[in-house]
């Protein structure tokens, strides 16, 4: 019996099915929110660690993985700006718009991981937290890998969760990518 069915004939249409285009036009309506919530200091100066994020990546795209064996810190972040500078610019709010990029990201995929491992409420509630988390507003509007790091997380939880909790081995692929 579907959760629908068994209301009460008065609850019965205040539910609404979860159609493809509802579920679109919630997140958008989430990714607009984080969007407005996320800009609001996008074209903010460059501080010390953004400048040697934007330095970094301004180098030949061969030479930054032997540039951050000095600094310790993974290169997929300075690879991806790096192409990003090239094609966007690199003053302060083109290079912002990657990490605000990668912020808006956490908002499909809370919905899509959240309704996985535990159903549509889960999944809206995960949305809605990835859509206001004041660690994803602060660093989207940042030249820093911090708003990456954050997606890639979720990936990994998310889709270990799903391939190795839940048995699920169509994540595995999904799992070792994000890895």
């Amino acid at each position: 019996m579907s959760t629908v069915t068994a209301l009460p004939e008065r609850l019965r249409a205040r539910v609404l099915p979860l159609t493809l285009s509802r579920v679109a036009f919630g997140l958008l309506g989430l990714l607009v929110v984080s969007i407005v919530l996320r800009t609001q200091a996008i074209h903010g100066r460059f501080w010390i660690d953004e400048g040697i994020s934007t330095g970094i990546s301004s180098h030949p795209f061969v030479d930054i993985p032997g540039l951050l064996r000095q600094d310790g810190s993974p290169p997929l972040y300075y690879l991806l700006l790096h192409v990003w500078m090239l094609v966007m610019g690199s003053g302060e709010a083109d290079t912002h718009a990657l990490s605000l990029g990668f912020a808006l990201l956490c908002i499909p995929t809370g919905f899509v991981l959240g309704r996985e491992l535990f159903g549509t409420r889960a999944a809206w509630a995960s949305a809605a937290l990835a859509t206001t988390n004041p660690f994803l507003t602060y660093y989207a509007q940042e030249t820093r890998m911090y708003a990456l790091v954050a997606w890639l997380s979720m990936v990994v939880a998310g889709s270990f969760a799903l391939a190795f909790v839940r048995r699920r081995r169509g994540w595995v692929p999904v799992f070792a990518a994000a890895q």
